[in-house]
């Protein structure tokens, strides 16, 4: 939560925050301003003082109007103009002007906390003029971790669209013919013709965008032994076929809030084999029982282990100690979602972090065989004090 962040940066060592960039594409801006422009500006911050934002002259009433930042200052207050001609270069000026900015605000002296992917030529500009820049790992996105009341029910406006419009695919799907070789046969435009993994992504994008979300890059829709690589996302030209394994795995986020959500479903039109049952059967069974055990304070390593000690008895290899296999349980047990698809906390071997209540994650243990295919399922939860609350609410059903 961002009520956190100063005592993040206490822990760190940091007396103050810095960030310079857009936020259209860096969650961190505007998780800090709640405030989307697609050039860079300024965020700073003093440990237990509210935050600053400067902005170009052009953004300074919108920013004063829409910004969660009350303290929002324009590049005039500040001389940016003079600094810019003054400079070698107009690039050079600009970063003697964040630098002028950091000084006045922060001091020298000040212990400045930057985050990981702040510009390393600002960060020597900013130290040739004598301030203390610290770039430092995870201290925005510790806060994020824990979503507040508002980010959880984004998450769950974007989990509803996701279910409504993946169950007008599956119903599509289930209600296509079966052609030669078991090609699934739909109508459009008063013709047959073979349904595609284009046909589905196209008709859910445009889905998306009737209820003001969009996909980024591509969604995952994989059939038969294609789908035992986790992250194939299907090519436009390939097709659905029936009796075979389809792995949707959905995640929009929202046009404006910028919230993602993530879910998966695996459905078979027409019969399952013995082995696609089997590997479904097991993983439906470690997903209920990891959402089970799912609770504050456990961690996210212990999560993960138990999702393989499960797996494992049921006879199916898993990537646990960094085996290098290439059929069964091939990757973590979830990651949180929020402002990114992938962000913290995570539940993998590695996480020997306890999870927090409001932390937002995914459950979605997989099995993959390449000779048949892949199976998984997933869910988005929200971790609480005894459990877990499951933001999903779309049925699991193998067979359509």
């Amino acid at each position: 939560m961002r009520e956190d962040l100063d005592e993040i940066l206490a822990e760190r060592g940091a007396d103050a925050l810095l960030v310079y960039s857009e936020s259209v594409r860096n969650p961190n801006m505007y998780y800090l301003t709640n405030f989307l422009a697609p050039d860079p500006f300024i965020l700073l911050k003093k440990t237990d003082r509210p935050p600053i934002m400067v902005v170009n002259s052009m953004e300074f009433p919108r920013a004063q109007n829409e910004s969660a930042v009350k303290d929002v200052k324009s590049y005039v207050d500040y001389g940016y103009l003079g600094i810019i001609k003054g400079a070698k270069t107009p690039k050079l000026g600009v970063m003697k002007f964040l630098a002028s900015v950091v000084e006045k605000e922060l001091g020298k002296g000040t212990t400045i906390s930057v985050p990981h992917d702040f510009p390393s030529i600002a960060t020597d500009v900013l130290r040739r003029e004598g301030l203390t820049i610290k770039p430092m790992f995870n201290v925005i996105e510790k806060a994020r971790e824990t979503k507040e009341a508002d980010e959880i029910d984004e998450v769950r406006r974007v989990q509803e669209v996701v279910e409504k419009i993946t169950k007008e695919t599956i119903d599509l799907m289930a209600d296509c013919d079966v052609g030669p070789k078991n090609t699934l046969i739909c109508k459009a435009d008063g013709r047959k013709k073979a349904l595609t993994v284009g046909d589905v992504k196209s008709l859910m994008g445009h889905r998306f965008l009737d209820d003001w979300c969009v996909v980024e890059g591509e969604l995952i829709v994989a059939c038969g032994p294609s789908s035992a690589n986790p992250h194939y996302h299907g090519a436009r030209e390939d097709t659905l076929k029936a009796n075979q394994p389809i792995i949707l795995d959905i995640y929009p986020r929202s046009v404006r809030r910028r919230y993602w959500t993530d879910m998966t479903r695996t459905v078979v039109k027409g019969r399952a084999s013995r082995a696609v049952k089997s590997m479904f059967d097991a993983v439906l069974e470690a997903k209920n029982a990891c959402m089970d055990a799912l609770h504050e304070g456990v961690y996210g390593s212990e999560m993960f282990n138990l999702c393989c000690n499960l797996l494992e008895k049921a006879g199916y290899n898993t990537i646990r100690g960094g085996k290098q296999i290439q059929k069964g349980f091939t990757h973590g047990l979830g990651h949180g979602v929020g402002l990114e698809i992938h962000e913290g906390p995570s539940m993998s071997e590695v996480y020997k972090f306890p999870l927090r209540e409001h932390n937002i994650l995914t459950v979605e243990p997989g099995l993959y065989d390449p000779k048949i295919g892949g199976v998984r399922i997933e869910d988005i939860v929200e971790v609480g004090k005894k459990g877990c609350n499951n933001l999903t609410k779309m049925y699991v059903q193998l067979e359509i």
